[in-house]
């Protein structure tokens, strides 16, 4: 005799269905903050491995949204934007800062969206933003588990990298207002080839942030480039604070990027924990009804 479809569902399965049909009814809200990990426990008598398989799944999903040290809020239609250009623009600087090096493997789609809290749809049109932006790459014409940083000899990404990381250096500071360089001591400070280089110090001048100047250097002139500033010719960049945000927002420790092959055996560990709490609850309801 088949089970009431009640009492088939596991508790994590319970717990996301009352929230998604609370959203639904309106009970819970667009950007209405939902119930913490320890009431949600404590009503659900669940583990809290349970409910966070709960909330991942409504977040999979696209309900509900994570904001890091302020809990996990019902999804608003910008939300989605937002989160999308969170991930893309965190990559991009994990690739410039050389977190990411050229040629290293990214941690599975999985992890990264566990790692921002952000849809897994989320994450994957964050990486396909960044392969056509010859920045990584990935076999095949969706991401999948292998995706990679180009590498140096990729010409596209050889000039994407070093304009990357130029602009943070001028942005810093490192590179302070007036200071001079060429192609040849650009390709000895970052890497790459010298037309590249060339490319990504011209992309600067028509951005306004360096300007090409001819510099005698010796017995020969050649072609340097004088930094202009910060942000397209301005000293430091212009802090905009949002307007749904509070003025100071609390100090939230930074999380650390996860490593490729580490933090996938992590995610894999969990899932496998949380499997084993799985077929610890269908046993109990088996032996439940066997003793009925």
């Amino acid at each position: 005799m088949d089970m009431p479809a009640d009492e088939a569902r596991l508790t994590f399965e319970r717990i996301a269905d009352d929230l998604r049909q609370e959203i639904r009814d309106g009970k819970l809200r667009p950007g209405q903050l939902l119930p913490t990990q320890t009431q949600l426990m404590q009503t659900y008598k669940a583990s809290s491995l349970t409910v966070q398989k709960a909330i991942r799944l409504l977040r999979n999903e696209g309900w509900v949204i994570a904001r890091q040290g302020r809990g996990t809020f019902v999804t608003r239609s910008a939300d989605f934007e937002d989160a999308f250009e969170k991930v893309a623009s965190d990559l991009q600087q994990q690739i410039y800062s050389g977190t990411l090096a050229p040629g290293a493997r990214l941690p599975a789609r999985e992890v990264l969206a566990e790692h921002y809290a952000v849809p897994l749809n989320v994450v994957t049109n964050a990486i396909a933003l960044l392969a056509g932006n010859f920045l990584l790459r990935f076999p095949g014409e969706l991401p999948g588990d292998e995706v990679y940083v180009r590498d140096w000899e990729d010409h596209g990404f050889a000039t994407q990298l070093i304009h990357g990381r130029l602009v943070r250096k001028i942005r810093d500071g490192s590179l302070s207002r007036g200071a001079t360089l060429t192609v040849d001591e650009v390709v000895d400070a970052i890497g790459g080839d010298a037309e590249a280089a060339d490319q990504a110090l011209t992309f600067l001048a028509l951005e306004g942030r360096v300007r090409k100047i001819h510099e005698t250097r010796g017995s020969h002139r050649e072609v340097a480039y004088v930094v202009m500033g910060g942000e397209f010719g301005t000293e430091v960049p212009v802090t905009v604070q949002p307007v749904d945000e509070p003025a100071e927002a609390p100090d939230i420790p930074v999380k650390e990027f996860p490593t490729a092959g580490v933090a996938d055996l992590a995610y894999k560990l969990e899932r496998a924990l949380e499997r084993i709490e799985e077929l610890e609850e269908r046993v109990e309801r088996l032996e439940g009804r066997g003793g009925d």
